[in-house]
């Protein structure tokens, strides 16, 4: 073969190869379906979604018993055509009395007001003829609520009307708030927030309570509810690999892998397009392999990254994953050092900048 003609097929060749590989794709996993399998990784209640209906619609169904007068409890008390024995702001003892002009200490704790009610007109009925009495409470203790955990003022509060979930959030002041990347956002872990009832955790999904304004999620509170709402400042997403500054970043709602990396002031010029976020135990964790350049390109969704994942971005293809493990350990343990605990007012950020 002369030299024109072998390099007339080296050309040919090296065309076919270049059309193969344009039009050659590496197998992906699509980011929707990638979302959709992370979401059935969740451990979630051995409940069908029924069933879970079903019970929320009873919660929301439920009658509060009738309200009984305890300790703490005031009351403004009069009798008709009696002014002298008007008494504003008649509290109630911790063991249930209260101290009334002519009939002395009376035992009131645990007894409706219309039962409270005929009790001291019988007593009065020994010194004034037929007495109609108002037993008017001012304030009551007895229906309460206590929540606890990244609200701004935790503590136990009465329930007044028809108080719900959102309702007692907002009378704690709102979800508490943490410094973020130099911006004000909520600390608080509503997806795995709970409410307690008589010893049973209620099937609430906080998120679609207050972020959604879901009815149902939004169950009415009874005397004895006790709400947590966790934490997210003991969580993390770290970003190594072929990024510009390895980081340990504290994980707030709506992070997402983009976020991640802007955090992380972005990749080297020697990335991979495909980069691997890693979810779960590092002995059996599941691995997404994303394509970070179509996303950039505006051709697929950006992925939504959850506390704890590990993102990857290995150098000029994927690696093995055994030898991304090997990387990723040490690395890991030397940004905990770095970083150290969180804060309580501030979610850590290392090797990250304004």
């Amino acid at each position: 073969m002369n030299a024109s003609a072998f390099l007339t097929a080296g050309i040919f060749a090296g065309s076919v190869l270049f059309i193969a590989g344009c039009n050659y794709m590496a197998p992906q996993v699509p980011l929707k379906l990638a979302q959709k399998q992370e979401l059935e990784e969740v451990k979630v209640e051995r409940k069908s979604p029924e069933e879970i209906k079903r019970e929320l619609t009873e919660l929301q169904q439920v009658q509060r018993p009738p309200y009984r007068i305890s300790g703490g409890d005031v009351f403004d008390f009069s009798v008709y055509d009696n002014p002298e024995l008007l008494h504003t702001g008649l509290t109630v003892t911790p063991d249930g009395y209260i101290s009334i002009a002519l009939i002395g200490p009376v035992k009131i704790g645990g007894m409706t007001i219309q039962d409270a009610t005929k009790l001291i007109e019988n007593k009065l009925g020994k010194y004034i003829r037929n007495p109609k009495i108002s037993l008017a409470p001012k304030r009551i203790q007895s229906a309460t609520f206590t929540i606890l955990g990244k609200v701004k003022t935790p503590n136990r509060y009465v329930i007044s009307n028809d108080a719900r979930i959102t309702d007692a959030i907002a009378m704690a002041g709102g979800l508490a708030m943490g410094v973020f990347g130099g911006d004000s956002v909520e600390i608080a872990n509503l997806k795995d927030a709970y409410i307690v009832r008589s010893g049973k955790i209620l099937p609430v999904n906080f998120s679609k309570a207050l972020y959604e304004g879901d009815a149902l999620n939004n169950i009415p509170l009874l005397n004895g509810d006790y709400i947590y709402i966790p934490s997210n400042l003991n969580t993390s997403v770290y970003v190594l690999g072929e990024v510009n500054n390895p980081a340990s970043i504290g994980y707030k709602k709506d992070l997402t892998l983009l976020k991640a990396l802007a955090y992380a002031r972005g990749m080297t010029i020697e990335h991979s397009e495909m980069v691997m976020v890693i979810r779960g135990s590092l002995v059996n964790p599941k691995v997404y392999k994303v394509n970070i350049d179509n996303i950039l390109e505006g051709n697929g969704f950006d992925f939504a990254l959850e506390p704890n994942d590990i993102v990857y971005v290995p150098k000029g293809g994927l690696s093995a994953y055994n030898d991304v493990i090997r990387k990723i350990v040490p690395t890991i343990a030397a940004l905990n050092l770095l970083a150290g605990p969180f804060s309580s007012a501030n979610v850590a950020i290392s090797g990250t900048s304004n």
